[in-house]
């Protein structure tokens, strides 16, 4: 493949209309992925720092620190979930005996236990979720 043909690289992840729940997940996944790196990386070098600079090591965080910490947790448990079952699907345990492939050709890849297995993530995250926000709100003093 030239450079010419690939001219969306990585924003053609955001493509996402006409896709398959499936397409999205995947989006979320990267997102999410990348949203963690990015908070440890942060993380570690203004804890590094703040320790550097005023000695102390730690100090309860306030209104924007545990609104920070709140959405982690909300992105770090989806992308758990979602990476289980996607480590699940490539191994194989997930998924069907392959078909024929005949036309009129149907998206075989979404069905049987990759489809419960999709659908048991996303309550999963929900039920989580839930929790995290009366968890979050609690800590928020509502």
């Amino acid at each position: 493949m030239s450079r010419k043909e690939n001219k969306q690289g990585i924003l053609g992840w955001l493509k996402i209309r006409g896709y398959s729940i499936e397409k999205l997940m995947y989006v979320a996944q990267r997102i999410s992925g990348v949203g963690i790196i990015v908070f440890l990386l942060s993380h570690i070098l203004n804890v590094g720092l703040i320790y550097a600079t005023t000695g102390i090591l730690w100090e309860p965080p306030g209104l924007i620190g545990k609104s920070v910490l709140i959405i982690l947790g909300i992105i770090v448990v989806f992308h758990t979930f979602n990476g289980i079952r996607l480590v699940l699907a490539e191994y194989g345990f997930i998924v069907g005996k392959p078909e024929r492939a005949v036309y009129p050709y149907k998206m075989t890849s979404l069905s049987g236990a990759q489809r419960l297995a999709l659908y048991l993530v996303l309550a999963a995250f929900i039920v989580l979720l839930y929790f995290w926000i009366m968890v979050a709100l609690n800590l928020l003093g509502w």
